[in-house]
């Protein structure tokens, strides 16, 4: 029953549905810095919101998690190709902003879709997600480019990189419940909190990581 009920099939499977509820979360929160609507940018006005380049970015890393799945199943040349290009979008974005935070610089990224004009709580730079998102994001970018070299081989690697994601997410998702700033990783004057709807979307994208 067991064997049955966690067979590769319907891992699989349980990625491929992960996947969309990210993509469907991060295409919300993006609306919502389009019309303004603030309970989808940030889900408290104490904490703070959902940076438009990470939603941006999750949108990418669930179509990444969605074809490493069916690069998985057997269907590799379409994979391959949709993966090369999330990857090397997500580390375009991410690898630029996580340069700017370390050399104290603005690329332009931060504004490039939507302008943060009314800084969220425990933001530093107005429109740049928390470093360890960019790191996360990353990982999920190595991952997928594991992927394309092999997609079978890098099972051991692409677990691993599922639990970090995961466990990234789900320490600051404590932190919030439980008022620790520092497990959401804000630092004052030094990095930006992760949002706990960032959070909660990395827990989703590493668990289906791991479930491959």
């Amino acid at each position: 029953m067991n064997r049955l009920l966690f067979s590769p099939e319907r891992r699989r499977t349980f990625a491929k549905v992960l996947s969309l509820v990210v993509v469907l979360g991060s295409v919300a929160v993006m609306l919502g810095w389009i019309f303004d609507i603030g309970v989808l940018k940030s889900v408290s006005p104490s904490w703070t919101s959902m940076k438009f380049d990470t939603a941006a970015a999750f949108v990418l890393s669930g179509i990444t998690l969605f074809f490493i799945a069916r690069a998985v199943e057997g269907e590799v040349d379409l994979a391959q190709i949709i993966l090369s290009v999330t990857t090397l979008a997500i580390v375009l974005l991410m690898g630029t902003l996580l340069f700017a935070n370390v050399f104290g610089v603005r690329t332009g990224l931060e504004d490039l879709f939507v302008k943060e004009t009314v800084v969220s709580a425990k933001t530093i730079v107005p429109g740049r997600p928390s470093i360890p998102a960019m790191l996360n994001f990353l990982l999920i970018a190595f991952a997928g480019i594991s992927t394309v070299m092999d997609a079978k081989r890098e099972h051991p690697r692409r677990k691993a990189i599922g639990f970090t994601v995961a466990l990234i997410g789900a320490a600051a998702i404590a932190g919030y419940a439980l008022h620790a700033p520092l497990l959401y990783y804000f630092i004052p004057g030094v990095n930006s909190a992760m949002a706990v709807h960032t959070a909660f979307l990395f827990v989703l994208l590493g668990s289906g990581l791991a479930c491959l």
